[in-house]
């Protein structure tokens, strides 16, 4: 491309002008190309530079294949017709074969056809409705194959070159937008990042010894530089960051696409060929400057101890009631005996990795806005559930630990005693609900709420944003401005499972209702169900020893449990040595 040899570049699905190694100069490149054509979902950095960019249909648009990591194939079905006029990958190669009116379907119909006969299968009709109504295509899954580890491997690698002098730098898809590709979703940009609990921006995370002895601190601007190429970032003292090592998460910095233009710095500005992820001898100097970073980690404190039990599993195995502490019962409340469903949800501490997708699943499912990076600010952020960040230990080698707090449905709640016009209030089965018509926005029950799990609409943040009707879930109210909310079970999908066993004549099975946070959890660390059914996953793991619930002495009788975190170390490792 630098010598003006290629004469016609088509780019399918990639951003290389933003994301390709600075030192290639592939902007420079382009510009030398005659004929470029971008296929993409955005008006991109590279979509721009191109002489054509052509819209790409999201893959929920059309038909394709994959393959999991085992080589076992799909057959990938759209779930809506093009909404603008976007073409597949298939397409565009097709066009460039001759076919000047390509059809997704046709091609993939076409390509396993072939394909199915070369495996001799004679009914193709047949194969292709089962694999479509199975999900997979069966028998085709790669072959294994066997494989045995050198004996000397280790010692024929390169020894590991400590650099004598500078900083190293770790260049790092951020966890939520990725390598960029999902910069222009608002939902990922405020969501926070499982350690740092950032939102909209990124910051070069620096250890606690290596920010003492460079005499940073947290919003300090840093300029990196490294291969002769330097850029500014924002500082952020993490612990369990490698000493003497910054991580730059990539992702952010973006200058053409939408949503994400100038939010955070574009780490690719160090990003070269020679050292693409792990880049040694860097330089870093404090500037004069700040930048405010958007952490939520400390907007909605628990004013309590005793948040995360946790403990050894050899001390478990000793006695498995270890992390049991027994609390009062007695009540100036009145009980209530629940006759039909009594619903419950119970999270595994353990299983929590602290991904996020539970929080991102909630606010797709139930219309929860985005606030934006001023807002967020202010303490105003949205989110139904968060997850929290706990450290225990030293912090060059903490212990992490992560909780999800949705509300807890309390049986004896605090909001539902404050509220003038009763907008809260108690269910039949347990449920602590919302009445938004009802609500007046007094934040009564958001200050009288130890958890706070409660979100104050401040503004008409939803009406205010710019979303196609079909990216709003219609089984639940959309907020105006004024009324408070907070997480509901997902009331609208146990409404749903009631009137489906209803018209069957049949009770709810266990498991039929599945919560959006327990659907997206990729660990299976929430459960939920009917705690009066014995028999149900969340009666079984509110049974268990290491169940609990947060400020027990609060005597509120959350809904919502907790199975303390239990550690397994290699004791080898813990104790510092080698395994």
């Amino acid at each position: 491309m630098q010598a003006g040899k290629v004469d016609t570049l088509v780019m399918l699905g990639s951003n290389p002008v933003y994301a390709a190694p600075a030192d290639l100069d592939f902007t420079a490149a382009l510009s030398r190309v005659s004929l470029s054509v971008c296929l993409s979902l955005y008006a991109d950095e590279t979509a721009l530079a191109s002489t054509w960019q052509v819209p790409m249909a999201h893959p929920y648009e059309s038909w394709g294949d994959a393959r999991a990591f085992d080589g076992t194939a799909t057959i990938q079905q759209p779930q809506t017709l093009p909404l603008y006029g976007g073409h597949s990958a298939h397409q565009v190669l097709a066009v460039l074969q001759g076919d000047s009116l390509p059809d997704d379907y046709a091609l993939l119909r076409n390509y396993w056809q072939r394909t199915a006969a070369e495996r001799g299968i004679g009914d193709f009709e047949r194969f292709w409705h089962q694999s479509l109504r199975v999900g997979i295509v069966e028998n085709s899954a790669a072959k294994p194959v066997s494989a045995t580890q050198k004996p000397d491997l280790a010692a024929s690698l390169p020894p590991l070159q400590q650099s004598a002098k500078g900083i190293t730098l770790l260049l790092r898809a951020d966890e939520a937008l990725g390598d960029g590709r999902h910069a222009d979703n608002a939902w990922l940009l405020e969501l926070p990042r499982p350690f740092t609990r950032l939102t909209w921006d990124n910051a070069a995370l620096i250890a606690p010894d290596t920010a003492v002895r460079l005499g940073l601190a947290a919003e300090d601007i840093v300029t990196i530089e490294a291969g002769g190429r330097s850029l500014r970032a924002p500082a952020f003292v993490l612990p369990g960051q490698a000493a003497e090592c910054i991580t730059l998460p990539l992702g952010f910095g973006r200058r053409a696409g939408g949503l994400s233009v100038g939010v955070g710095f574009d780490a690719y500005r160090l990003h070269n060929v020679a050292a693409p992820w792990l880049i040694t001898g860097a330089t870093v100097t404090k500037t004069k400057d700040r930048l405010r970073l958007v952490s939520v980690q400390g907007h909605d404190r628990i004013a309590g101890h005793d948040l995360i039990r946790e403990g050894s599993f050899a001390e478990f195995q000793r006695n498995p009631t270890f992390l049991s502490k027994p609390h009062a019962e007695a009540s100036l409340y009145p009980g209530f005996r629940y006759d039909g469903e009594a619903w419950a949800m119970a999270i595994d501490l353990t299983s929590c990795i602290g991904c996020q997708a539970c929080v991102t699943a909630c606010q797709a499912e139930n219309n929860i806005p985005v606030v934006g990076k001023e807002q967020v600010l202010a303490g105003r952020e949205m989110h139904w559930l968060r997850i929290d960040r706990y450290y225990t230990g030293s912090p060059d080698m903490p212990d992490v630990a992560f909780e999800p707090v949705p509300c807890m449905h309390c049986e004896n709640a605090p909001c539902e005693v404050v509220c003038p016009v009763e907008a809260t209030v108690h269910d039949s089965q347990g449920l602590n609900a919302m009445v938004y018509n009802r609500c007046i926005g007094t934040r009564f029950c958001s200050n009288n709420c130890p958890y706070k799990v409660r979100r104050f609409n401040f503004f008409g943040y939803a009406m205010a944003e710019n979303r196609p009707p079909q990216s709003w879930n219609p089984d639940v109210t959309v907020r105006d401005r004024g009324v408070m909310e907070k997480c509901t079970y997902c009331v609208q999908r146990i409404r749903q499972a009631q009137i489906a066993a209803d018209r069957e004549d049949r009770p709810i099975k266990d498991g039929e209702i599945v919560t959006a946070c327990q659907q997206s959890c990729p660990t299976e660390a929430i459960v939920f169900g009917d705690r009066n059914d014995l028999e149900s996953a969340v009666a079984k793991r509110q049974t268990s020893p290491l169940d609990y619930v947060l400020l027990p002495e609060l005597n509120t009788r959350p809904r919502t449990s907790y199975q303390a975190l239990i550690r397994n170390p290699n004791p080898a490792i813990e104790a510092g040595g080698k395994a």
